[in-house]
């Protein structure tokens, strides 16, 4: 009877792995099916769209059949302040202080350059490729300049970083205001038979009192550029990164607690997993509002071959970026700090690799990821399963790097110029979100958070979600072989503290038989 009990929980358990699966599957199907139908209806109504003369006809046009898209935009839009604060608290304040010692501070700065050099080389590719931007011969770029000056966008970025109220935060942020001013000159006059001009002056006008001439000379003196600063203005907009710092904060504050801090975390904890259900609950919707928002931005399009040919660039650049960084930049950084061939580690992950390009799922591919890394690569048991779990919520690699990627492929797309200020904050929100990213189904989310954190538009949004079905397996694919070979790393790097350890628990054994033999 015990036997035939543990056989029909085991069936049991397969079925709801399989309906699981199933259902994954259904709606990875439906949203290609979506998409597939958008980009006809769109391409079947473009010439008859672009033919109306009338603008207001037309855009009327574009808004009806973009309206079911804008409402689920709004869905989406709505839940990222919950989202947000309620998953990077959680990921924060489940890491235990304790085990989190010489190991955890190894694997966090592992995690965090891994993360910084994906973002670094997304920026790099994207700007060299530029697959938003069109070199045809005759096409005029008129590029919108962003009057920002690099330090004023710097300080805006910091001052972001600590918002004086929460709740303002939550509706918006601090920018630098400008003001514009006129350029001062002054003008004297010179006698003289030659005239020397230097840089900045020019002859006004030149007349003869009879006996010399005289010239009029204006020099210009600019006091300042045509805008400059003039204190600090409230924008609209979500202050997204000052809410990521302040739940960093937070969560590292409720770790420290423990037990004290145990109810916050549990309330945290809940209402991350009630947001997930409403995220799942919208991702159904997905394929509707996907379909809606792909048929009216290409319905409008008056180039729908060269806005494919932008897109196909956006995926190769994408790609480009995930293989150099899984076959150049983490087997180097192995390399660099365990004199190993990170190729034969990276053959012990096949099976884990195969995996999470199957199901896309960091979280999913865990077990296996686990026994190929202990099996295959013979990872202290240890560290594999502290830093695996850990790197599934934390690191993101692939995902950083396409966020990147995402953003200024957007901006290059509308023709919006980013100064080296606002990329900075195009990186850092990418490297920020990805903290608890693993627990939000899909990644159209993670797109909007980081467009809006730098006021770019979310018309392309649709566009963009029809074919990030297909790059989502090679992100996870990219993340999950950046937790692996970061439990190589640091289990060489802590091989003598677990020897230690592991000498401390024997001694500690020992002294405890001894005293059991000597009360008996």
């Amino acid at each position: 009877m015990a036997c035939k009990s543990l056989f029909s929980i085991c069936n049991e358990r397969r079925c709801k792995g399989c309906l699981s699966n199933l259902k994954q599957n259904l709606l990875l199907a439906l949203l290609v099916v979506g998409a597939v139908i958008g980009f006809s209806i769109g391409a079947i109504i473009n010439g008859p769209v672009n033919r109306i003369i009338d603008p207001e006809k037309k855009a009327t046009v574009i808004m009806l059949i973009g309206f079911p898209g804008e409402l689920f935009m709004n869905m989406l839009k709505m839940i990222i302040l919950p989202l947000i604060v309620a998953s990077v608290i959680t990921a924060v304040s489940t890491l235990n202080p304790e085990v989190a010692g010489r190991i955890g501070r190894r694997a966090l700065m592992y995690y965090l350059g891994t993360l910084v050099l994906a973002a670094l080389l997304g920026l790099a590719l994207v700007m060299a490729i530029r697959p938003g931007l069109s070199d045809e011969p005759g096409e005029q770029k008129d590029v919108k300049e962003v009057k920002y000056r690099n330090l004023d966008s710097l300080l805006d970025m910091i001052r972001n970083c600590f918002p004086s109220n929460l709740v303002e935060a939550a509706i918006s942020k601090k920018k630098t205001r400008y003001i514009t001013v006129s350029a001062k000159s002054k003008t004297y006059n010179v006698t003289s038979d030659s005239i020397h001009l230097e840089t900045g002056e020019e002859i006004i006008g030149v007349h003869s009192n009879g006996t010399i001439n005289i010239t009029t000379i204006g020099r210009k003196i600019f006091t300042g550029s045509d805008t400059v600063p003039a204190g600090v203005m409230t924008s609209g907009g979500m202050n997204i990164i000052g809410l990521i710092v302040f739940s960093i904060v937070l969560g590292i504050v409720l770790a420290r607690l423990r037990e004290r801090g145990r109810p916050l975390v549990e309330f945290f904890s809940t209402l991350n997993e009630a947001i997930m259900i409403i995220v799942l609950f919208e991702m159904w919707l997905a394929p509707i509002g996907v379909c809606s928002l792909v048929a009216s931005r290409v319905g409008g399009m008056k180039d729908v071959l060269g806005a494919i040919e932008k897109l196909v660039f956006y995926m190769l650049t994408v790609i480009c970026g995930q293989l150099i960084h899984s076959l150049i930049v983490l087997p180097l950084v192995f390399f660099i700090f365990t004199r190993k061939n990170p190729y034969v580690f990276m053959k012990g992950l096949t099976e884990a690799l195969m995996t999470a390009f199957g199901i896309a799922s960091s979280a999913a591919t865990l077990p296996t990821t686990i026994r190929c890394v202990e099996e295959n690569n013979g990872i202290d048991s240890r560290i594999s399963r502290f830093m695996l779990p850990l790197g599934a919520t934390l690191n993101m690699d692939g995902l950083a790097l396409s966020r990147v990627v995402v953003t200024i492929f957007v901006a290059q797309l509308n023709e919006i110029s980013l100064s080296p200020g606002r990329i900075a904050v195009v990186c850092l929100i990418a490297i920020a979100a990805s903290i608890g990213a693993a627990g939000i189904p899909g990644s159209g989310i993670m797109i909007i958070i980081v467009l809006q954190a730098v006021n770019l538009p979310l018309h392309d949004f649709g566009i963009i979600m029809a074919i990030e079905w297909m790059l989502d397996r090679c992100i996870t694919t990219v993340n999950v072989l950046g937790d692996a070979m970061g439990t190589g790393i640091v289990a060489h790097l802590s091989r003598d503290d677990l020897k230690l350890k592991r000498e401390n628990d024997k001694d500690r054994t020992a002294s405890q038989g001894l005293m059991m033999t000597g009360e008996s």
